[in-house]
């Protein structure tokens, strides 16, 4: 009696452990049968290596230690890891099988490269610039980081003391099918040098699927640019030694050269955004650039729409090192001045104070949180501890808020009658200070905006 019992146990728990081990081969030959197949028909642009394959059922894949060397070059880049995070192993097998459900990008997906590598030391750099005057002509001739807008070539980084190139990158959606809403991120930096990131969110996306994206409405987007002070001030001195110049002189004539540029083109800078140029190359640093309406405006209504209404309907503001700039005006083609900042007031009639928005923590009752999925909020519970993240799920007796933490997200699953306090994330509109005509004038203009249907 004791034996059978004993092979009960044994069946109970031995068989999900086969199940699971007979998955997670399944997946993994999957997923290597694919990758191959990808580095095959990549083999005309590049040759490609990696050292190992790591697949996990939750739904992430690892290739080890990649190789990258494009056609025509003589030595590539070199990748610590490559990591692909999307659904659990089950949801994006699914997906693949006609028969059983559609096929198309999963509602979530997350890529990182780790440890990215060139070596630039000796004569590789050299080399490198061959290979690029070979392949593409015309970007070979533009790469010079003295130039304005320019980027740097591999033989000038080396002069500038860079032996290698290293750095990370990520990007990744998330798509939320119920309240139609996606976030895309990205991030990159090269270590020592610069940093990048791009934060996204659409409104109106009812689907991953080009065909149904015609009403997608711009809600938020954040760009931040990081120079690294020490990096900008060597690209400097580098580039006004050839020049016979000062550090000084150097940066105010690059700032020069720059707004010519942009006069060539057709955009002329105002008092604001020339000082906030100047000041940028002078000093380098963070970089902001957002973009916040008032109300999620549609992107193909903005085709339409009149260029002196654009940044008050997109919501634009700009900073440098943490220091907002108010005076944002520029004209179009020789045109007249745009009205980007609040300073400048038209003679012949009163100007409009430009709306300013922020983001604040507004407290508010736990039963209204169902009306504040996916924003950021702070959850304090009985306990003390506060749980800081996007809310993603409220329903039952679970209130689920998604939490980043070093390396990763988690997701903290709190009970309602555990909550002492709740705080939501939401933009607050500032109210400038008018005069009584200026009241009369922006009056009218609202009603004229609430008779519009540009949004």
């Amino acid at each position: 009696m004791l034996r059978r019992r004993g092979n009960i146990w044994v069946w109970i728990i031995g068989i999900p452990v086969i199940l699971g081990a007979i998955a997670h081969w399944g997946f993994h030959y999957f997923v290597k049968t694919r990758v191959d197949d990808f580095i095959l028909a990549a083999a005309p642009r590049a040759a490609i290596w990696y050292e190992a394959l790591d697949t996990s059922l939750a739904g992430s894949i690892a290739l080890r230690r990649v190789e990258i060397v494009p056609t025509g070059f003589d030595q590539g880049v070199l990748v610590g890891s490559v990591q692909l995070q999307g659904p659990d192993v089950f949801s994006f097998l699914l997906k693949q099988l006609p028969l059983v459900g559609e096929k198309g990008p999963p509602d979530f997906l997350n890529l990182a490269m780790r440890d990215v590598v060139l070596d630039l030391s000796a004569a590789k750099a050299a080399s490198l610039d061959q290979s690029v005057a070979r392949t593409n002509p015309q970007a070979a001739h533009n790469r010079d980081i003295c130039k304005p807008w320019g980027s740097a070539s591999f033989t000038q980084l080396q002069e500038l003391g860079i032996k290698q190139l290293k750095g990370d990158s990520k990007m990744g959606y998330r798509h939320f099918a119920r309240t139609q809403k996606l976030y895309v991120d990205v991030e990159g930096e090269f270590e020592g040098m610069q940093k990048t990131s791009l934060s996204l969110e659409l409104n109106n996306v009812p689907a991953l699927d080009t065909r149904k994206l015609m009403g997608v409405a711009l809600a938020n987007m954040k760009i931040n640019y990081f120079v690294e002070p020490e990096f900008g001030h060597r690209v400097a001195a580098y580039c006004a030694k050839k020049r016979g110049l000062s550090t000084e002189q150097y940066a105010e004539l690059s700032a020069d050269e720059m707004i010519r540029e942009l006069s060539r083109n057709g955009i002329i800078l105002g008092y604001g955004l020339t000082w906030a140029l100047k000041n940028y190359v002078k000093n380098w640093g963070d970089l902001m650039v957002e973009l916040s309406p008032p109300r999620p405006v549609g992107l193909l209504s903005l085709v339409n729409l009149p260029k002196r209404h654009l940044p008050e309907k997109l919501g634009l503001q700009l900073a440098i090192n943490g220091q907002l700039v108010t005076d944002l005006y520029f004209s179009i083609h020789q045109g007249t001045l745009l009205p980007l900042g609040s300073s400048a007031r038209s003679e012949k009639k009163p100007v409009k104070p430009r709306v300013q928005y922020r983001w604040e923590y507004q407290k508010v009752s736990p039963g209204r949180l169902s009306s504040y999925l996916d924003h950021l909020v702070r959850i304090r519970t009985l306990d003390g501890v506060i749980h800081e993240g996007r809310l993603i799920s409220n329903g039952g007796n679970k209130i689920s808020v998604q939490k980043k933490i070093s390396g990763g997200k988690f997701v903290a699953h709190l009970s309602p009658a555990n909550i002492r306090s709740v705080q939501v994330r939401v933009r607050v509109k500032v109210e400038p200070e008018t005069s009584a005509a200026q009241e009369a004038v922006t009056q009218q203009s609202d009603s004229e905006d609430a008779q519009s249907t540009t949004e």
